[in-house]
Formats: structure tokens, C-alpha cells, sequence
């Protein structure tokens, strides 16, 4: 019996509510490459049978599609032997939009695991370093087996959900026999384990990977990395004035090996000037001409780099332990950028300014941001000790908006004098890794921008809409309006003005929340010939206060709306592909076993007449205006693929199903 099931019948959708028309990347394997060599990468997802091209952020890495099916693509990669380690952002793209994922480049020698390795005795040699690639399907686990020595430091990382893929991991250290002797579930703020052990005794061991009550899937990929390289949790400072030289020092393990820092993609290098297993110490001239903002310092030998951040103004490093005296705060000047470190339980660092006359000032701290474990809060008091302002979080955080855990207090000092400022873990929490980067200055007026999402399809001869963050900075409490830029022929869009009142949201018990920061809408109108392409759209923003005018270039963000990952998209525009809207949207499964499939059916032809599925090894089914779900029948095993008609024209298809018919 075939079923149709009978919804109000919507004929004009607006953007959100359209079914997934673009490239969905699910699984990417392997997830990177060594610098200086080519591989070939599968990608498993939906919508991926009309790929035409690939792009890789940053310098070089360049991409190629092989060949690409409705449900899997291949593409060769390739990277330069200069190209910069790290994550680099991987867009496919299709006729009707793109889509983003990750994939790594890395300075070591890659393998993949190897299946059977399920079990103690079928493990893996390891030699070190090493980097494998890997996939856990429920149920599954990976051994490695490897030779440690009696003193010797062993670093263990699994970058899974760092670099997207879905893999909740599980590191397990077993000795000889077998037996458990460390694990971690969760190291990082987002899901990924990490194991620093040193061996009491020489002997072979065993590492275990798996997925956290035992998840997983064929697109759970991961990389492990492993050996007694370098391995820094973090640089202090983490932060160096453009134009400067900076003496940094590395803590972590294994960092008497550590011989040569490189700043970005050879920004600046500079050689230890001493060394211990704990720490490496570096001076580095900063160039005036280098970018402001966040990079990343390489360490000759290391796997993976940390932040570290070029600013315009003075520095301030406080070693661990001397500024924890309330009664005896360590003097900063406003304009002061302290890079510290909470390394105790129940400790806070303390810092005194003093003004003249009254004044506004901010208070702004980078920490969970640059992917540290810290989640501070900043606290102000006056001279008599009361506390007058004091922040955690810049806006309350939930799993339906990207979080934001670092601090951005604007505080106005309300006559001269002293003023003491403190920071500490919300939790009074402590850790000899959790750095922080506290700004104290005098506000002035600001607003920063953000596309929300890095991609978007605009579809010809409709209204589409794009979303834009103003964020208000150090007071700002005005009106901001927004726009787009470079549009291509055929594309315009409606200005939005940003009222100084931050976007609620409602939570998922009802309750009510508020964005840091106001969105607006963008109403892009394309017209029914403008150019089918990708563009590259520019958006910026103007307000005025007390007199001053500010102009603002927004920067695209990873995802419109995910706790996981937050930050920047390494390219600042936003990729917008100029579509046809199909006239019908199927959303089936890959396969049937069964020869039954309930297809979901999205009419967006705007007629009122019936649809009718059909297709080679399909039992046509006529379906009324207004259907959204439908039971089909396939008749034959192989790939099937539905097609929808209107008056006897086709108004859109399906992806292929892989069928089988059981008899």
C-alpha cells in the first residue's frame, strides 16, 4: 500500500526552512596530509554528486576533484613542502552552494591504521612519531602496540572533534598485560583526549582508541599522534607588540629537543636560548609589518602549534604566583595587555590602576578563545575593597548558539583614585596550563561584525536572507548600520540597521536568552537571470557616537548556529552561490533494503497540482498538493532515483537509492 500523509501546503518557504540543497560533508579520510607530499581524501556526506571544484584556505595547499557521487567524492590534495601546519579550511562546491570542512597539514610522516587491530594480539606497531589515521565504527577498537623506556615522556593526541570529524574519543594506556594504567575520556573543552604519561619501567605497551560508550561510525575519523617530540601547552607570553622583540617561553615536555620557533608561516623564526624538559625559551623579533591578531608558533619537530597573538600595544608577562596578594596588586597602566597564568586552585592574580577623573573602562580577556581551559572572570573593586563590577561570561550560553566564555567587561569608574581588578576561574579552578590574556584600557566606543555562517545560497528570482551580528564593544550605544558589498550583477540587498538591544533567543525549556549582540537580516533579491556562480560577498557596518564615526569590515564565522566550534572562518567573506530552486526536494535514504522508501517531500513549485514520483524501478504514485511525506515502492536493485512531475514535466529528482529487493 503506498501512503501519502496530507500538511498545510506552504507555497513560498523562506530560507530557513528549505531542505538541505548543498554539499553536506560527513566524513573526510584521511583528514590531512605531510607538507611537501599528495593524497587523495574521500569524502562520504549528501548532495555531493555535482561537486565542481575545491578550495583550501592559507597558501600552499590546492585541491582537485577526482570523481564525486551523490553520496561520496574523491579529491587530490596536495601541499606545498612550505605550506603552514595546521588546520586548514576545505570548501567543496556545487551548483546549488558550498559547504566547509577541515583537513590537517601536518610536518610527519602519516600511516593509517591498520584492520584487524580489534584486539590485544592483532595491535598495530607503532614507531615514533607518529601520525595515524584512523576510523572507529561503533563498537570498535583500535590497538597500537610500542616500546617505551624507563624515564621516557610520551605524548598521546587525538584530534577528532577539533578538526570535525563526529568521533567522541577514548585514549586507554595499557601496560604489558594488558591492564589499564591512565585514561581520558575528555582533555579539551570539545571532546578530544590527550595522554602525557612517563614510564616507570621499560617495556612494550599498548594504546586503545575508542569511542566514548563505544559510538562511532564509518565517518569517525581521527588523527593520533604519538612520540616523544616536543609538545607545548603554551607560550608566555602568548602575545607579543607588533615591532617588538619578545622573549617567549615554552611549557610542556620533551622541550630540550626544542630548537627552532617559527612564527606563522615564517613571520619570524627564532633559535632556544635555553632549553629543559619542561620548558624552551626563544627571543623573537616581531616585524611591524605583521598582521595584528592570532597566529600560531610552530616548534621545530612539535605536531601541533599554540596560539599566540600580535598586538599594538604594551605587554606585561607575570610569572605564576606574584600577583596573588589582594592587599598588594601589581600596578598596570592602562593600555596594559597581562599575560599570566592561573595555576592554583582558588587563586586569583590581582592588578591596580589608578585614574585621575572619572572614567568608562574595559576590561577584555582571550583564554577559552585561544583554546585554553581557563573560564575566567574579571572582578573590579574600589579603594575601599567593595566590588563594583564584576563579569563571567559576556551573555548566557546554551547548545543552540556558539558559546563565548571569555569575559568583555565595559565598567565606568565613577571619580580618581585606585582601583584593584582581579582574575580567577569561575570555578576557582587551577591548572599550571591555564593561561589568560587580560586587556585593561580606557573604552572607547566600538562595534565588531560577523556574517553568521561562512556559506549561503541565493536562489534566482526569490527574496533570500542572510544574517548579520553586531556586536557592541567598550559602551558603544548606538544604532550600527549594515550592508553588503561587491555584489555580483543581478544581486542587490536591503540595508538593516542594528538597534543598540541584544537578539533574544528562547532555549530549550522555554526560557529566554540574549545574543552578545544584535542580528539583522539581510534581504538579498536575485534576479531570474542573474549570473548561476559562487561570489564572494563583503559585508561592513557604520555607526556614529559622541561624535565619532566608525566603519567596520565583517569576517565570516564557521557555523550559523553550534557550541562546539566557534571563531572566525579563515577567509572573511562569505561564499554565496547563485542557485535555480529546484521545483521539488526529495530527502531519502542511501539504501533500502526493503524496496520501500518514505520519502520526504518538499514542494516549492508553487502549483496546486498533483506530483507524480516516478522512474525507472519505481511504482509511479501520484501525490496531492500539500504532501510532505510519501511511501514509494522500488522495483528494482541498483541504484533507483525518483523523479518528481508536474503536468508531465520533471520539477526535480532525488539522489540515487541504493537498492536491494530481498526476496
Amino acid at each position: 500500500m503506498q501512503r501519502v500523509f496530507l500538511f498545510l501546503f506552504l507555497p513560498c518557504l523562506v530560507a530557513a526552512d528549505l531542505p538541505p540543497l548543498e554539499p553536506v560533508a560527513q566524513g573526510v579520510f584521511p583528514r590531512g596530509l605531510r607538507r611537501g607530499t599528495e593524497t587523495s581524501i574521500t569524502i562520504q556526506g549528501r548532495n555531493l554528486q555535482q561537486l565542481k571544484g575545491a578550495i583550501i584556505s592559507g597558501g600552499g595547499v590546492s585541491a582537485k576533484i577526482v570523481d564525486a557521487s551523490a553520496y561520496r567524492a574523491t579529491i587530490t590534495v596536495r601541499a606545498s613542502a612550505v605550506a603552514e601546519p595546521g588546520r586548514r579550511d576545505l570548501r567543496l562546491i556545487a551548483p546549488h552552494g558550498s559547504t566547509l570542512t577541515w583537513i590537517d597539514v601536518s610536518d610527519v610522516a602519516e600511516l593509517a591504521e591498520r584492520e584487524p587491530n580489534s584486539e590485544l594480539a592483532s595491535a598495530n606497531p607503532l614507531t615514533f612519531p607518529a601520525l595515524v589515521n584512523g576510523i572507529i565504527t561503533a563498537a570498535d577498537y583500535d590497538y597500537f602496540r610500542f616500546d617505551a623506556s624507563a624515564g621516557q615522556t610520551l605524548t598521546f593526541e587525538l584530534l577528532a572533534t577539533r578538526n570535525g570529524s563526529p568521533l567522541d574519543g577514548v585514549l586507554e594506556l595499557l601496560d604489558t598485560n594488558g591492564r589499564g594504567i591512565e585514561y581520558c575520556d575528555d582533555y579539551y573543552a570539545f571532546k578530544d583526549p590527550r595522554i602525557i604519561y612517563t614510564f616507570a619501567s621499560t617495556g612494550t605497551y599498548y594504546l586503545r582508541v575508542y569511542g566514548s560508550g563505544e559510538s562511532g561510525s564509518e565517518n569517525s575519523d581521527y588523527r593520533l599522534i604519538a612520540g616523544e617530540m616536543p609538545h607545548a601547552d603554551f607560550a608566555l607570553p602568548a602575545g607579543g607588540r607588533r615591532g617588538s622583540t619578545v622573549e617567549i617561553t615554552l611549557h610542556g615536555v620533551n622541550l630540550d629537543h626544542a630548537k627552532e620557533l617559527v612564527l606563522g608561516n615564517g613571520i619570524s623564526r627564532a633559535t632556544a636560548i635555553r632549553n629543559s624538559p619542561k620548558s624552551a625559551t626563544f627571543r623573537m623579533a616581531i616585524p611591524l609589518a605583521s598582521d595584528a591578531g592570532a597566529h600560531s608558533l610552530h616548534i621545530q619537530g612539535a605536531a601541533l602549534p599554540i596560539p599566540f597573538v600580535l598586538s599594538d600595544g604594551p605587554e606585561l608577562t607575570v610569572s605564576p604566583g606574584t600577583a596573588r596578594r589582594r592587599q598588594d596588586p601589581m600596578p598596570v597602566e592602562l593600555g596594559t595587555t597581562i599575560n599570566g597564568v592561573i595555576d592554583s586552585a582558588r587563586a586569583a592574580d590581582y592588578f591596580v590602576i589608578r585614574v585621575d577623573q572619572p572614567k568608562q573602562i574595559v576590561l577584555s580577556v582571550e583564554s577559552m578563545n585561544l583554546g585554553y581551559l581557563l573560564d575566567p572572570i574579571v572582578l573590579v573593586y574600589d579603594e575601599k575593597g567593595t566590588r563594583i563590577a564584576w563579569q563571567d561570561d559576556p551573555t548566557t550560553n546554551t547548545g543552540k548558539e556558539p558559546a563565548n566564555l571569555d569575559p568583555h567587561l565595559t565598567v565606568a569608574l565613577p571619580k580618581e583614585g585606585r582601583y584593584t581588578v582581579a582574575i580567577r576561574d569561575s570555578q576557582f579552578r587551577g591548572d599550571a596550563s591555564y593561561l589568560y590574556r587580560l586587556k585593561i584600557k580606557e573604552a572607547v566606543p566600538d562595534f565588531s561584525v560577523r556574517v553568521v555562517g561562512s556559506h549561503t545560497t541565493l536562489y534566482r528570482g526569490r527574496d533570500n536572507i542572510v544574517n548579520v551580528r553586531v556586536r557592541r564593544l567598550e559602551g558603544w550605544n548606538t544604532p550600527v548600520e549594515v550592508w553588503a558589498d561587491n555584489l555580483p550583477r543581478g544581486v542587490t540587498a536591503r540595508r538593516a540597521i542594528a538597534e543598540p538591544k541584544n537578539t533574544s533567543y528562547t532555549g530549550t525549556c522555554g526560557e529566554r536568552h540574549y545574543l552578545d549582540g544584535t542580528n539583522v537580516e539581510l534581504i538579498f533579491k536575485v534576479e531570474p537571470d542573474a549570473k548561476l556562480d559562487l561570489s564572494q560577498v563583503t559585508f561592513r557596518a557604520r555607526g556614529a557616537m559622541n561624535g565619532r564615526e566608525v566603519e567596520r569590515e565583517a569576517r565570516a564565522r564557521y557555523w550559523k548556529s553550534r557550541i562546539r566550534v566557534t571563531g572566525d572562518a579563515a577567509e572573511p567573506t562569505l561564499f554565496a552561490t547563485i542557485a535555480d530552486l529546484p521545483g521539488v526536494v526529495f530527502q531519502t535514504p542511501e539504501r533500502s533494503a526493503t524496496g520501500r522508501v518514505t520519502a520526504i517531500v518538499t514542494r516549492l513549485d508553487n502549483s496546486s497540482g498533483p506530483l507524480r514520483i516516478e522512474g525507472e524501478g519505481v511504482t509511479p504514485l501520484d501525490v496531492p498538493a500539500g504532501t510532505t511525506r510519501a511511501d514509494v515502492v522500488l522495483t528494482k536493485p541498483g541504484d533507483v532515483t525518483l523523479y518528481g512531475l508536474v503536468s508531465g514535466k520533471v520539477i526535480g529528482q532525488s539522489a540515487p537509492i541504493r537498492t536491494e529487493i530481498r526476496k
